[in-house]
């Protein structure tokens, strides 16, 4: 009294191959049917051990016509018939449902196979009838609860498993994400990560650079989850590795591009936005890689979006890329962000938007730190959530030159 779902695999929940199951009835079977013949032998008891004997014939009986009605259940009226009708995807009750069905209508066949060969009569009237539906339905439920218990249990240690290593990727991955960050007596930066889901897709850093000059980086992979934490990494590596011998932004943007497309998916891409600060002369040269413009606050007030640049990283290999350039003065901030931000939707699906930004933007104070900007800005982002998550994550890093610079 088996049903294929003993068999199943233990992190997925599905049953094997075909191949697998038969090998499994074929020995599982005559192991399982020893406790069912102890049983109906001790019941019957008078009979002595021929009546062990028989009961043990019995349970072989049972047993493989219960497996093999649940393994046509599994692989036929499963698949074939019950999923295309509900969408693809079977509601468990109803997939229980028909393992005890099936079970139990197992069970009456190999009742009347044993009825008319090695026990005849053992239909042989209403009062056997019922007694034999009746332990039928009962070690179908009993048998099918305790399999379905031992797969989610099996399955709820695989996510507890799942879940730890995602905790442990999460806090390796936040370790790469840089909170000391380089003070200087001209400018002053500082970034911010908050991740919709336990790793991110989002990454900032700050590079140095050659001849006294740094990097400031941020970019947001397409997708979430682990795939997109991975692609990160690589991009942040390869950011690194170049820096301190590559001066151009669209040199360095370019070499990742062709990276990207030659060791990730097809499907697989990254907004990024590259600046390279002179503190010197307080020149920003940037690339923007199908990015969201950062927003460059003038200490007057004025807003300026720094677009220059060219396509997203990893869909084209032979993508060309451009630098900009803009020269930046004392009291200027400059705002570089994720999607994240700007797409949080309120409880009434209203995004946060641009526009938004800019407003709040233009009315933070002059002498507002790189830090406290952030601050301002995200503690606004969750007001307009109210309470609900972004839905993706949120990044941002602000350049800051100090008055008087």
């Amino acid at each position: 009294m088996v049903p294929p779902t003993m068999g199943r695999e233990p992190t997925t929940g599905r049953p094997p191959s075909a191949r697998r199951a038969i090998f499994n009835l074929a020995w599982r079977t005559p192991l399982f049917a020893i406790p069912f013949a102890l049983f109906f032998g001790t019941l019957f008891s008078h009979a002595g051990w021929q009546g062990y004997l028989r009961a043990y014939v019995m349970a072989l009986a049972f047993g493989y016509c219960i497996a093999l009605l649940t393994n046509l259940n599994a692989y036929l009226l499963l698949p074939k018939v019950l999923a295309p009708r509900a969408g693809g995807k079977v509601a468990l009750p109803v997939e229980i449902a028909s393992y005890i069905g099936m079970s139990i209508l197992g069970a009456f066949i190999a009742a009347a196979i044993v009825h008319f060969t090695v026990m005849p009569g053992f239909l042989g009237g209403p009062r056997a009838f019922l007694i034999t539906g009746m332990f039928s339905l009962i070690f179908s439920v009993l048998i099918t609860g305790l399999i379905y218990g031992w797969v989610f249990y099996r399955q709820s240690l695989q996510r507890a498993r799942a879940e730890q290593e995602l905790e442990m990727a999460r806090r390796i991955q936040r370790s790469f994400l840089i909170t000391q960050f380089p003070s200087s007596a001209r400018v002053e930066v500082h970034a911010y990560n908050r991740s919709s889901r336990e790793v991110s897709g989002d990454f900032y850093d700050v590079v140095p650079g050659v001849d006294g000059d740094f990097l400031i980086a941020l970019a947001d992979v397409a997708g979430k989850g682990v795939p997109a934490a991975l692609l990160t990494s690589m991009l942040q590596a390869s950011l690194r590795t170049q820096a301190p011998t590559v001066r151009s932004t669209a040199d360095i943007m370019l070499a990742i591009n062709r990276l990207t497309h030659q060791l990730t998916a097809s499907h697989q891409f990254a907004t990024f936005f590259l600046g390279r600060l002179d503190e010197r002369t307080l020149e920003l040269a940037y690339t923007n890689a199908g990015h969201n413009p950062p927003m460059l606050v003038r200490a007057n007030g004025t807003i300026e979006e720094l677009e220059t640049g060219g396509t997203v990283v990893g869909i084209l290999d032979l993508a060309t890329f451009e630098e900009g350039r803009v020269t930046l003065s004392p009291g200027d901030r400059l705002l570089v962000f994720s999607d994240g931000l700007t797409e949080g939707e309120s409880p009434t699906r209203e995004l946060y938007g641009e526009e938004r930004l800019r407003t709040f933007l233009r009315g933070l104070p002059r002498d507002l730190g790189a830090a406290a900007m952030i601050e301002r800005v995200t503690g606004d982002l969750d007001r307009h959530l109210a309470g609900h998550e972004a839905g993706d994550d949120v990044t941002l890093l602000v350049l800051r030159v100090l008055p008087g610079a």
